[in-house]
């Protein structure tokens, strides 16, 4: 695990050494145990890396590495937990190895099957091979995009690296956001992440279970390498059976995470998914097959919002007193968010509904613990359908095909998710009501009319805002639109453009959607709240072979029996504390934003909207931004609508600040 980047000037000049080394030490944090970098100058191209050491600590695991007598050099970020596997198949094929890390599997694997060993790789990854031979550079990203991998084509030449802030070193980026991406991303936080696009105009993503060819002509090739729908299997018919199948998956799953040479330990919240992970990693001791582990793997370390609905203290410490763990506790409120919330912003460098500062200072504790991997579980929720907005998604269905069972079992588990942080308004009988009328009217096209009498109240009240006394329209809601009107072209993911859903049913739709775009912002804002302080992150529920099972499984193994995650619950049966297994109630893992926005954070929320840039944004509306936020910090409405537009003002005046830091006024 690490940070890397590269540059190639294959039409143009050479990179100066001070500016490729910024470029690359920008990149410190993900990897604090050391740095490499190469120069090729008659190909004017450089490597660089910044190690965090997991596997085979020593110097022969350095990078960059090169293999073939100097043909292949790599830098690479990420783990494949197969290695060992296929570094005994390579043996077998007559390839020999000096160190016993993953990084020379790969580059083996490389010279062996050349772009097909991508397939024969089970883990996340991000890296490049230069062929020094064909002078040709070869970029890949791993199936489900876990890590990130940036590039910017300039003036004939590419610059790639792991993080958009590594970009503001070099001299044709300023730190200016794409007003456009801006714009559209303030209504789609997730579109972003699953197009090439990003805040950086003259920077793109390299989307997940893609690579990319470089060739010394400049000849740039893209192409997607993993489809997940093209490798479903064939589960077993009974529930039963499926069961047994889905446990065998995730068992060995784990059992490949937990491979390492330096401490491992597992963030706990209480909830299902976590704990399934605990108690497995539990199980595979007592059963003496987590081979290559590291004995020091048996802490837990669980996020506490003490005096909030957001805490789960008491779960947690159930499944760690179950499995014998040694419990971290990280108390978290509105002082400690403070202290460190510009710095998250910029660690997160995204827009999202909320900052990631629980994440941030956990794994934070965990660095300063000397942990350096983590067990996590996101991943399970996309897969196994179980989120509400899932849920309704298949009421739909049952609805359109009367299947009253169906939709009667779906209605319970919905219910039963009441009870957490989560505003499920279909749970109730008006909730329902409401539904149930909006799919008539819709059913009867009588939307559209209720559409443009809601437009035209909307326009009448903007009209009657310039005639009307300010105290008459706090009555009326004043604050008005957040956002300005968008009209340009739409550039992030949609739906209805995606080739992969092309040929599949709404519902299956939904769930593939889910998995590989919504997935990819909690996958994002992970990777980089983890690596800020050299922390590996590992989702076993992302490990292909489970995530191709998951969406093969018929959807009442997923939701059923008046359970979301059927399918998990039963498989751990017998290895979890039962008030957890079957515990129904969702409890998402996000701050007490509100709560902070009315104490600490008060007068930095003041302030922030107060500024003259903020206000006269032709992106936002500021004074209605600004007039949220007065009413939320005492308590007369939340947050959270605004927050987005709050955290992409603190990211874009850093990116720029920071870009005139490292370069001088560009």
């Amino acid at each position: 695990m690490s940070g890397i980047a590269g540059y190639w000037g294959y039409s143009t000049e050479d990179l100066p050494q001070a500016t490729f080394a910024a470029f690359t030490h920008s990149l410190a944090h993900r990897g604090p145990d050391g740095f490499g970098i190469e120069h090729f100058p008659e190909a004017r191209l450089w490597l660089g890396h910044r190690r965090l050491a997991v596997l085979d600590l020593s110097d022969r695991s350095r990078q960059p590495m090169a293999y073939g007598e100097g043909r292949y050099w790599l830098t690479y970020n990420g783990e494949i937990y197969n290695y060992i596997e296929l570094r005994e198949e390579l043996r077998s094929l007559g390839h020999r190895f000096i160190s016993a890390s993953d990084s020379e599997v790969i580059l083996t694997a490389y010279a062996q099957w050349g772009q097909d060993c991508l397939l024969r790789f089970n883990g996340m990854w991000a890296f490049a091979i230069w062929d020094s031979r064909d002078r040709r550079l070869f970029l890949s990203r791993d199936r489900f995009g876990i890590k990130p991998l940036h590039y910017s084509l300039h003036a004939g030449a590419i610059a790639f690296a792991s993080e958009l802030k590594a970009f503001l070193t070099l001299p044709w980026i300023d730190g200016a956001f794409d007003p456009e991406v801006l714009a559209e991303t303030l209504t789609d936080f997730e579109g972003k992440e699953a197009s090439p696009y990003t805040l950086l105009p003259l920077v793109r993503r390299l989307p997940a279970g893609h690579s990319m060819l470089i060739e010394a002509d400049g000849g740039v090739r893209i192409q997607a390498w993993w489809n997940t729908l093209d490798h479903l299997p064939r589960p077993e018919a009974t529930l039963h059976e499926q069961v047994e199948e889905f446990r065998t998956l995730f068992f060995d799953a784990c059992r490949l995470n937990l491979r390492s040479d330096v401490p491992l330990a597992t963030q706990q919240s209480g909830g299902l998914d976590s704990s399934a992970i605990a108690c497995t990693v539990a199980e595979l001791g007592r059963r003496g097959v987590a081979e290559c582990a590291t004995k020091d793997r048996q802490r837990a370390f669980v996020v506490c919002f003490t005096g909030t609905p957001y805490n789960e203290r008491s779960y947690a410490r159930m499944v760690i007193d179950h499995t014998g763990m040694e419990p971290h506790y990280v108390n978290i409120g509105d002082r400690q968010a403070l202290d460190n919330i510009e710095k998250v912003i910029i660690d997160q460098e995204t827009i999202f509904r909320f900052p990631c500062v629980e994440s941030w200072m956990l794994y934070r504790a965990m660095r300063d613990a000397g942990v350096r991997v983590s067990l996590n579980g996101v991943g399970s929720d996309a897969l196994l359908c179980s989120d509400p907005e899932d849920i309704e998604a298949v009421f739909e269905e049952a609805a359109s095909r009367l299947d009253l069972r169906r939709y009667w079992e779906l209605r319970q588990i919905l219910r039963g998710l009441v009870g957490g942080n989560l505003n499920i308004a279909r749970a109730t009988m008006l909730g329902e009501f409401r539904w149930f009328a909006r799919r008539e009217l819709k059913r009867l096209r009588l939307l559209e009319p209720l559409r443009a009498v809601r437009a035209r109240c909307q326009l009448l009240q903007r009209q009657l805002r310039f005639h009307m006394p300010s105290d008459d329209l706090a009555v009326m809601r004043p604050m008005g639109p957040l956002l300005r009107p968008y009209t340009s072209p739409r550039r992030l993911f949609d739906q209805t453009a995606d080739a992969h859903t092309a040929n599949i049913s709404p519902l299956q739709k939904k769930h593939f959607t889910h998995f590989h775009v919504n997935n990819a912002t909690l996958l994002h804002n992970l990777d980089r709240t983890s690596m800020a302080h050299g922390v590996e992150v590992r989702t076993p529920f992302m490990d292909w072979r489970l995530v191709t099972y998951g969406f093969a499984l018929p959807d009442t193994s997923r939701n059923g029996g008046g359970y979301t995650k059927r399918v998990l619950r039963l498989a751990m049966e017998g290895l979890m504390p039962d008030p957890i297994r079957l515990r129904t109630s969702k409890t998402a893992f996000i701050p007490p934003l509100d709560d902070w926005s009315r104490g600490a954070l008060k007068p930095w929320l003041l302030d922030l909207c107060a500024s003259r840039s903020f206000l006269e944004s032709v992106i936002w509306n500021g004074p209605a931004a600004r007039a949220v936020v007065e009413r939320a910090v005492v308590g007369l409405t939340s947050i959270v609508p605004v927050w987005p537009i709050l955290q992409a003002h603190v990211l874009e005046r850093a990116f720029i600040a920071r870009a005139r830091e490292t370069t001088g006024d560009k």
